[in-house]
């Protein structure tokens, strides 16, 4: 039984951490064509990270050393670049360039509906600031990096939700939701955040499947659902804490291909399938011979993904 759990163990740190080591070069989540730095703030917004019970250090934990052992970028000591507003007059007041990008982007979200994960959204989003359109012109013109930005910021908020949750049971003030309930509610609450921008979508998600973009997609998912299993309470210190969040990822993912195409009321089939797929896996023994390597499992998961949304966004239709 010792032999068998350390092989399982060591089947499980394997599967992890190549995943790991698919992600870790991204240290920015940022498309590594465009020339630019594009700053992810997901990460750093984990303000519980100390208090996590697992195994080996978490990927967000060896994501965060390897940043701080960076070399300072030569650019970062340059002067701020000096944008124009629409009056002609140079636009200052930001702190830094990687700031001015932020809030573009973030402003750039209010126009996605209209004009989709596209440099035109990204300049209308400059000029609500003042700015001129022009000032779009720093970032790539694939919309990776306003995608990115999204969903680095809907990570940060679904974080922020989950740790009140877990402070109003700690001052007794909510009861402590059962496992499952707990992991359905937060697939459920990070998925509804999409729904602004569903029409758009999935062909959000086929350009977070483009080869230079994978790492950041994957870092971002990762970082994710250890977030949702960390607030439901997990300690497991065997193969379960791999599976377990490669289990989670799995559900994400296939819920999120059934919500681009579910057309019900408040998108009740989608919760009705998120609720199903959560107690299968609740009732389902999590074993060696069941995942042979959890890296591996969600990698082959994702691909399977991009042929479904090649199919939903029309890029294998033939020509």
């Amino acid at each position: 039984m010792a032999t068998a759990a350390a092989v399982s163990g060591a089947l499980g740190r394997a599967g992890w951490k190549l995943l790991q080591l698919r992600c870790l070069p991204v240290t920015r989540c940022r498309p590594a064509l465009v020339p630019r730095a594009f700053h992810a703030s997901a990460m750093g917004l984990r303000s519980s990270d100390e208090q996590k019970q697992q195994p080996p250090p978490s990927f967000s934990q060896q994501h965060s050393e390897t940043q701080g052992a960076e070399k300072p970028d030569p650019e970062s000591s340059h002067p701020p670049p000096r944008y124009t507003d629409q009056g002609g007059e140079e636009e200052e007041g930001y702190e830094s360039e990687e700031q001015l990008q932020d809030r573009i982007l973030t402003a750039a979200l209010e126009f996605v509906p209209t004009h989709g994960w596209t440099a035109e959204a990204i300049a209308e989003g400059a000029q609500s600031l003042g700015l001129s359109s022009a000032a779009a012109s720093i970032f790539g013109k694939d919309g990776s990096e306003l995608i990115l930005h999204f969903v680095t910021e809907c990570n940060a908020r679904l974080t922020r939700v989950l740790e009140e949750e877990q402070k109003l049971v700690q001052l007794g003030q909510a009861e402590k939701k059962k496992t499952d309930q707990f992991l359905r509610d937060a697939v459920e609450t990070r998925l509804r955040m999409l729904i602004p921008y569903i029409e758009h979508w999935p062909r959000a998600l086929s350009v977070l499947m483009l080869p230079h973009n994978i790492p950041s997609s994957l870092s971002l998912l990762t970082s994710m659902v250890d977030d949702m299993w960390h607030y439901a309470g997990d300690q497991s210190t065997d193969f379960n804490w791999y599976t377990r969040r490669a289990m989670l990822a799995g559900i994400y993912n296939t819920t999120e291909l059934v919500m681009m195409q579910d057309s019900s009321p408040d998108f009740e089939d989608t919760w009705r399938f998120l609720e199903n797929r959560i107690n299968d896996a609740m009732n389902m023994g999590h074993t060696a011979k069941q995942v042979k390597s959890t890296g591996e499992a969600l990698v082959q998961g994702l691909m399977g993904a991009a042929v479904t949304l090649k199919n939903l966004t029309g890029l294998n239709q033939r020509r």
